[in-house]
């Protein structure tokens, strides 16, 4: 299974960021930390796959630039994208499979009542599985320079 990062990579992400690394389940966190990044940002990244359709990450890439004008090395992962990668598995380490929970729509709760209070959820069904996918904004932040941002524009049919 492939993967963004290395697990000295991750460690010394932690240690920057003052977070502590559990032991033994570095690698399947990486995986799912990767799979995420890629889920969610893969189809807005810049550039195209250096080894095409058959390959199984996102990056590397060819003919990536950054917002700024930047080329990204064809074939590089951007440090953005490893530490990205660092981040999410950080957060799969500490509650696993929370970055893709699962989701059966017929088991929402819309109503919930307990003794006298009540609280109703906002129904999600319509939105699809991203509404139940977390928004991490660091995460965000650290590749929204390699992320595509279409033009403002007008379409006429």
């Amino acid at each position: 299974m492939a993967y963004y990062g290395t697990e000295a990579g991750l460690a010394a992400y932690a240690a920057l960021v003052g977070a502590s690394v559990p032991a033994g389940a570095v690698l399947p966190a990486l995986v799912r930390a990767s799979a995420y990044i890629d889920g969610r940002y893969g189809r807005r990244f810049v550039g195209i796959r250096a080894g095409g359709y058959a390959q199984a990450l996102a990056w590397p890439r060819t003919g990536a630039v950054t917002r700024e004008g930047f080329a990204v090395p064809d074939g590089a992962v951007p440090p953005a994208v490893e530490n990205a990668a660092y981040e999410a598995a950080l957060r799969e380490l500490a509650a696993p499979g929370s970055l893709s929970p699962d989701h059966v729509a017929a088991e929402q709760v819309k109503r919930e009542k307990v003794g006298p209070l009540e609280t109703e959820y906002r129904d999600v069904t319509a939105l699809g599985a991203d509404a139940i996918r977390p928004v991490v904004t660091i995460i965000d932040e650290m590749l929204a320079d390699l992320l595509f941002t279409p033009l403002p524009g007008v379409l006429v049919i």
